[in-house]
């Protein structure tokens, strides 16, 4: 198959409902990547959406990781 030939759709093309649908999957997969704490599935996972995105003419995805330090010595958390 020709790629010039072939039609395609872009996030401009689609309805509401399919870019927020698209973007709530790119979401919770990544946030699954990064609930298994290992970086090479994080960075698959990333590699993989930003590429999904970009092919339906979006800029891209990237990640980044706040870690919370848990408790302190006094015992007390922080909230976010």
């Amino acid at each position: 198959m020709k790629l010039d030939k072939m039609k395609t759709v872009g996030l401009r093309d689609m309805h509401p409902m399919q870019v927020n649908h698209l973007i709530e999957i790119v979401s919770m997969t990544l946030n699954l990547a990064a609930m298994t704490r290992d970086a090479d599935i994080l960075e698959e996972a990333e590699a993989h959406c930003d590429e999904l995105i970009k092919l339906f003419g979006g800029v891209g995805v990237s990640t980044s990781i706040d870690i919370d330090p848990g408790p302190t010595r006094g015992g007390s958390q922080s909230v976010h």
